[in-house]
């Protein structure tokens, strides 16, 4: 009865790691072979997903497990610790599952603690000198082979703080600076064949970013003239109708219009006099001598 509850145990857990891995096909037929005692079938797919499929780093930690465990049924134990290795830098806390046996959960736990319980893997981003010229280096270390494989290192560097980046094979890159401390910032990532990014850094820059830099001096102008303050418009409510001081007409009865009389009198007697001045001009005239007078006319 126990046995029985043992292998159906086993077998809840290869479905549940079945169910877990079914992210990528190639993982589900590695443990299906692997299921199957197939192991010469189970390592070769397994390197094939390793090489070509574009696996999370929850994928690469299920590969490199089950693989491992290939490894120990095929008594090949170096290759075991390798991947085994590979589990620990990218997870130092992480736990196998219940199908690892006793011998390799033991060198899984004795590989950490011969570590201080991790191996130390780091991918560290510093300014260094070759050849008496700087230069950005980007590079990871204690890092199991096979690994990370390439390095991608970008930093924002002078004029106006444009992004320059390189990628280098294997686990260090670098970046040539104009000077010493002349860019403003660098990121780098350790990826697999594939692009998944295992590990980051970065640093900060010696120089401040363009938005932080100090505007150039400008020359002093002198202050302008101060402007005459407005007049402001005077407000009908200030202004004051003039008064009036002449004499005031008593009111009287009505009488007849006496005006337009008075304006035809003034027009005869304006008549009469342009006349009168007209003779007198013809009579003046004829009355003056030829020789050294003077005519005047209108």
């Amino acid at each position: 009865m126990s046995t029985k509850l043992g292998i159906i145990g086993l077998l809840g857990v290869l479905c549940l790691l079945s169910t877990e891995a079914k992210a990528h096909y190639l993982l589900d037929d590695a443990i299906a072979s692997y299921e199957d005692a197939d192991f010469r079938s189970a390592l070769r797919t397994f390197n094939l997903a390793a090489r070509d499929a574009d696996l999370s780093v929850e994928e690469l930690l299920l590969l490199f497990e089950m693989r491992a465990l290939v490894h120990h049924a095929m008594g090949n134990e170096t290759a075991m610790l390798r991947d085994l290795e590979r589990v620990g830098a990218l997870r130092p806390r992480h736990e196998l599952s219940g199908l690892a046996p006793p011998p390799v959960r033991k060198a899984f736990d004795d590989m950490l603690a011969a570590n201080g319980g991790t191996l130390g893997v780091e991918l560290l981003v510093e300014e260094r000198s070759f050849d008496g010229k700087p230069f950005v280096v980007a590079r990871v270390e204690q890092v199991p082979r096979g690994l990370v494989h390439r390095i991608s290192l970008q930093c924002r560097v002078q004029p106006h703080g444009r992004l320059v980046a390189r990628t280098a094979q294997g686990t260090s890159a670098r970046l040539a600076l104009s000077e010493s401390g002349a860019h403003q910032g660098c990121d780098a990532t350790a990826q697999t064949r594939r692009g998944t990014v295992l590990f980051s850094a970065s640093i900060d820059g010696t120089l401040a970013p363009p938005s932080t830099l100090a505007p150039p001096p400008v020359a002093e102008q002198p202050a302008p003239a101060p402007l005459p303050s407005p007049v402001p418009a005077q407000s009908p409510s200030v202004f004051q109708m003039p008064e009036y001081k002449g004499p005031v007409d008593e009111p009287s009865a009505k009488k007849k219009k006496k005006w337009p009389w008075i304006v035809a009198a003034a027009a005869v007697v304006v008549a009469g006099g342009v006349t009168a001045g007209v003779l007198l001009s013809k009579s003046s005239k004829q009355s003056q001598p030829a020789a050294g007078g003077v005519t005047v006319s209108w």
